[in-house]
């Protein structure tokens, strides 16, 4: 019998399938998913389709939750990538599952939220860096505060306890995902050497030479189950990276190199228009190099790539509370992605 039954409430993001696929292959977990749309790849766990912008639609799978002991959300509204994402679409949509799991659930434990380095104003702006968990929060309201509230008020009183992670550009060498680094750069190479280009960097001059942090994707799932189950991390939010920082000005050659392309300038664009048009490009490249066959929508999030590449400010997160809290697994970042791109291209999903 499994210790734990985790519910996982946006289960074919990066962040949700990531997490699933690392806990079910843990014996004390159980795994249940929760999505609008069942994933299109097979899956060893139950996945619920609910639509949680909707009460009455959750809770009328209050039945299938009543074995849950952690429920780990890692839903959003809009997988667009934004500034000003919509506050209350999200918060009414962890308190719908929230109310749903409360109400069905006696044993639950904990409560899991997943936010992101706009907890400091990674978004608008240079800020402080190495950006700490004690910082304060920046003037700006947005959704990570608002859940974030509502988990901290609900647990009082409670036998459960809540906790948080903060990473920044998670990266998967699995695909079906479109917001996930690895595969958003092995379709815009693909795409540029198509059409005979170098491989130049899209973002702004500053972004190129700035410091970037990333994390891989099962390195957060372990961090997450591990901070969930461990009691001295109750209550608090951690910083989940890597550990490491990078500049992309190091890492594009060695991109360039992998595609088995030259190493352009940077030549900056909003991706969202220029790759606008290109969906003939790569059905194109889908069929030359018999590739797994990915709609061009499901392929790549132009908008994401522009938020990581268009701001000229180092991201950094301080990660030494994670690892004197007794969580030490760390990744090379520039290795990540060059083992990320070779699982990706190894199994079809780019040339």
């Amino acid at each position: 019998m499994a210790t734990y039954c985790a519910l996982i409430p946006g289960i074919t993001g990066t962040v949700g399938r990531a997490l699933a696929r690392y806990l079910a292959t843990r014996p004390e977990w159980e795994v249940i998913g929760i999505a609008r749309r069942p994933p299109r790849t097979p899956h060893p766990y139950p996945v619920i389709c609910a639509d949680l912008t909707d009460a009455e639609s959750c809770h009328a799978r209050k039945g299938d939750f009543t074995r849950v002991t952690h429920l780990l959300y890692c839903a959003r509204a809009s997988h667009i990538a934004s500034i000003k994402e919509p506050i209350e679409d999200n918060l009414n949509m962890l308190r719908n599952v929230l109310d749903t799991v409360e109400s069905a659930a006696a044993s639950l434990r904990h409560v899991h939220i997943l936010q992101g380095s706009k907890v400091y104003g990674s978004d608008l702006g240079p800020y402080k860096t190495p950006a700490k968990e004690s910082d304060p929060r920046v003037a700006d309201n947005n959704w990570y505060y608002a859940q974030e509230d509502l988990v901290v008020e609900r647990s009082q009183g409670k036998p459960w306890r809540w906790s948080a992670s903060r990473p920044h550009g998670v990266s998967d060498n699995e695909p079906g995902v479109a917001r996930n680094m690895a595969l958003m750069i092995g379709v815009y190479a693909a795409i540029s050497k198509e059409l005979n280009q170098p491989l130049c960097f899209p973002g702004s001059p500053g972004n190129f030479k700035a410091l970037y942090q990333s994390v891989d994707a099962e390195l957060l799932a372990k961090a997450i189950a591990w901070i969930s189950t461990t009691p001295a991390c109750a209550d608090q939010a951690f910083n989940v990276t890597n550990g490491d920082y990078i500049r992309w000005v190091n890492l594009w050659p060695a991109l360039a190199d992998f595609f088995g392309m030259e190493t352009g300038p940077v030549n900056t664009v909003s991706l969202v228009g220029t790759m606008a048009d290109k969906a003939p490009v790569w059905d194109r490249i889908v069929r030359k190099y018999a590739l797994r066959p990915t709609p061009y929508e499901q392929a790549a999030v132009w908008s994401y790539a522009d938020f990581n590449w268009l701001r000229d400010h180092d991201k950094m997160s301080d990660t030494i509370k994670l690892r004197q809290s007794g969580f030490h697994d760390c990744m090379d970042t520039s290795r990540m992605f060059l083992d990320n791109l070779k699982r990706l291209r190894q199994e079809r999903w780019i040339p």
